[in-house]
């Protein structure tokens, strides 16, 4: 069949080949015809329109380098290896560092032809380091006057746009500034300083036009980056780059292309607005229109005298050649038009077909690429709900196909799954928010799935946002069970050494069992996080395996009762914080009875079931005291003993203890204001709760505990301070004996001195020994 095909292909190629030479003179005496009469203005506007385009795309590309050095800017900001470490750094001594940020800077300078040389000052030491002037100490004042006011300005990165170079008199830079350390705007203990090269700016900017265009940079202030001057050393139009300049910084409207009439010529301009580092440039290039459509307008008229000529033997030709050439060309474009179903844009079928089969490969690319993107999303999304337990009626079979499917081929393969929780949060210092520990629980996440990858390509890290984390790790079928119990062992060990390391927290890590089926995964994982609280509360780092955890039983081990009793007592009286102090202590003796998390949580647990049932025969509601919130479940999802402390004093006790606070009105207070009063008055006798509490006819409990809520103080603490503080005046302005003292105050004489060394750390000789010279004596 190819004899026939070549045969009928050579017919038809050499049959169009003779009809184009024969009306090769009228489709061009025609098209001329058209371009002098009515296309040369719309021939102009599209070359206009294309003159424009390569206008923008060599801004564009002027606005990559700038955006290149954006990104050197940012990555040398934040480089977390120039901390304040370098402040103490010996530059001679430390040579590998040295040379090692030396080759930095070159590498820098060689990357961007935009800049001229890079510097690193420390303010500590004076010291400036940079890729031309090597290691030198700054030892003018002037100069480190100059450096140091670097420092000072509240941004971290910024624009100076006439700094001189040290050693460089008179001279002035483009340069930008980045304090150390980066992020923060006070305390910056140096600088980079990263000089531009005003030659090749000003070459970049010059480069956007020829003839006697002109082009130029300036910033949001209106002034001129680039020297002045346009490009090949023609003239510059008088005046042009000042009205360009105001009529762009004036101008509010989203078009950065437009045409401009200046000393009766017109000009296309094109500009940009650059927003890198702080600053806004604006790069700007005007082009004479007659330089872009000169070559236009001498070839339509070439064209026209040529088609004159030829126009009249061309007419009867042109239409039975223009049909028969169109034929086939026509049925490639209805192709075309028929999926689209829309009209043609283009004036040229081939362009059109052209277009329309770019644009298909185009769809089909970016289709593809879209694809390739979301797979690891949805293979994160189908584990996540896969290892939660909501995929239980799949197969083994259909759980493989669909991984497969998302490109994690799990085939041969063996299954364990690691789950890890995080200590030590309460010792960091400070108070931690919820979204910090979500914010370190995805730190902890990324470490270990680091740490997997590094090692296997089948790794799926899970992070609870609670401090806790899990993976489900699939292992060469191959692998022995000693060999994957060794690797796992190993993995624990390195990521329980980098959380220490990294997260300065601990780690406790619980291994699952190996198996051949990943169906068993979703429930190997939920028992190896129940796991987790069997962790020993005195070891700060763990590794346990889920084969040889045994459940300890609680029947042999002491609950503190006496204390559970105190603290209900506490909070049924409105104690807080003698509840608080007694829960401390109370999980002290959980801890050193019970070494598990989980069996402390069980003492903890029947201790809020006891204050549960103290708060109800007060007859509270407890649900709208708690607002409907799940206790136990709370209480469930602590861990830190910082954390169970603080619930149940804030989460717990307090509401409670607001409901028993009494809305004492104004007669109570005054009633305890004439008792306050006749204690003082009655100081010196012997006064108790019961004489005052059967004075007042209540009981000496609800004294006890008015007096307390309303005075912040118990009944006798408040005496003791008010008969020490007697003891303090009669010691300072009298003579009397100690004993004499102790017997006014109703104390026995070895009684007071214990009471008044309590309070005031010394004794009372020693008190009056201190104060009897500075004090008048009254007899």
């Amino acid at each position: 069949m190819s004899g026939p095909v070549g045969k009928n292909r050579g017919v038809l190629f050499w049959k169009n080949l003779s009809l184009v030479l024969l009306i090769t003179s009228i489709p061009i005496a025609f098209i001329g015809i058209l371009l002098y009469v009515l296309g040369t203005a719309r021939i102009e506007e599209e070359m206009n329109k294309a003159h424009q385009n390569q206008m923008s795309q060599s801004i564009q590309q002027w606005n990559d380098y700038m955006t290149n050095l954006e990104h050197s800017v940012v990555r040398l900001a934040f480089d977390r290896s120039l901390d304040e470490s370098l402040q103490q750094m010996d530059f001679v001594q430390d040579f590998p560092r040295t040379n090692e940020l030396m080759k930095s800077f070159s590498m820098m300078t060689e990357s961007n032809s935009l800049i001229d040389s890079v510097n690193l000052y420390l303010r500590g030491s004076d010291k400036l380091l940079g890729d031309e002037i090597g290691f030198q100490t700054i030892r003018s004042d002037e100069d480190l006057g100059l450096l140091n006011s670097l420092l000072d300005k509240e941004r971290t990165i910024y624009w100076n746009y006439s700094l001189r170079k040290i050693n460089e008199p008179g001279s002035k830079y483009k340069a930008i500034v980045i304090k150390l350390p980066g992020g923060q705007l006070y305390g910056s203990f140096g600088a980079f300083i990263i000089y531009l090269n005003q030659g090749k700016l000003n070459m970049m900017v010059q480069k956007l036009v020829s003839g006697e265009g002109v082009s130029f940079l300036f910033n949001e202030n209106g002034d001129d980056l680039t020297a002045s001057g346009p490009a090949d050393g023609a003239r510059e139009p008088e005046g042009l780059k000042a009205a360009l300049k105001e009529k762009i910084m004036n101008d509010n409207s989203t078009e950065n292309m437009f045409k401009y009439e200046w000393d009766r010529s017109s000009y296309s301009v094109s500009y940009e607005k650059i927003a890198k580092l702080g600053s806004k440039w604006t790069v700007v290039s005007a082009t004479p229109l007659s330089q872009v459509t000169a070559p236009v307008t001498d070839l339509s008229m070439l064209i026209l005298w040529i088609s004159v000529t030829a126009l009249t033997i061309g007419l009867l030709l042109s239409w039975f050649a223009s049909n028969t050439m169109y034929a086939p060309i026509a049925r490639l474009k209805r192709l075309f038009e028929a999926p689209r179903n829309g009209r043609i844009e283009e004036k040229d079928e081939i362009t059109y077909m052209e277009n329309q089969w770019r644009q298909l490969l185009e769809e089909r690319k970016t289709l593809s690429a879209k694809m390739k993107q979301s797979i690891p999303a949805l293979r994160e999304s189908f584990l996540l709900q896969f290892l939660q337990g909501n995929l239980y009626n799949h197969s083994e079979r259909e759980i493989l196909e669909k991984l497969r499917q998302l490109d994690w081929d799990a085939d041969d393969r063996r299954f364990v799954v690691l789950a890890a929780q995080l200590h030590g949060l309460s010792e960091l210092g400070g108070k931690c928010t919820d979204r910090d520990e979500q914010l370190i629980t995805y730190a902890a996440s990324n470490i270990l799935a680091e740490l997997c990858s590094a090692e296997m390509s089948k790794v799926h890290v899970i992070h609870f946002q609670d401090l806790s984390i899990g993976a489900l790790l699939a292992l060469d079928a191959s692998c022995s069970n000693e060999a994957a119990k060794a690797f796992i062992n190993k993995l624990a060990h390195d990521y329980i050494a980098a959380v220490n390391n990294v997260l300065r927290l601990k780690v406790t890590i619980v291994t699952g069992k190996l198996s051949d089926s990943i169906l068993e995964m979703p429930h190997v994982l939920d028992q190896t996080r129940k796991a987790l609280r069997f962790r020993d509360l005195h070891t700060s780092n763990q590794l346990l395996d889920m084969n040889h955890i045994r459940v300890e039983t609680a029947h042999n081990k002491h609950f503190p009762a006496n204390l559970e009793r105190e603290i209900v007592h506490a909070v049924s009286m409105g104690l807080e914080e003698e509840a608080v102090r007694l829960i401390r202590e109370f999980m002290k003796e959980l801890q050193r009875d019970n070494s598990t998390e989980f069996m402390v949580h069980q003492g903890m647990m029947k201790l809020l079931g006891s204050l549960h049932d103290a708060i109800l025969k007060h007859d509270v509601n407890l649900y709208d005291l708690y607002e409907g919130a799940h206790l136990y479940e709370q209480l469930m999802q602590l861990s830190e003993e910082r954390q169970i402390v603080e619930w149940f004093q804030y989460k717990l006790i307090r509401p409670f203890i607001k409901t028993l606070s009494v809305a004492y009105d104004n007669q109570m207070r005054e009633l305890m204001d004439r008792l306050l009063t006749q204690i003082q008055q009655e100081l010196l006798l012997d006064i108790s709760l019961d004489r005052y509490a059967e004075q007042l006819q209540m009981s000496s409990s609800k004294l006890s505990k008015v007096f307390r809520q309303m005075n912040g103080i118990n009944f006798i603490d408040y005496v003791i301070r008010l008969r020490m503080e007697k003891c303090k005046e009669l010691l300072v302005q009298t003579d009397m004996k100690i004993n004499e003292v102790a017997e006014l105050l109703h104390y026995q004489p070895s009684h007071l001195i214990r009471l008044f060394k309590k309070s005031e750390g010394i004794t009372p000789r020693q008190y009056r020994e201190k104060h009897r010279g500075s004090e008048p004596l009254f007899l």
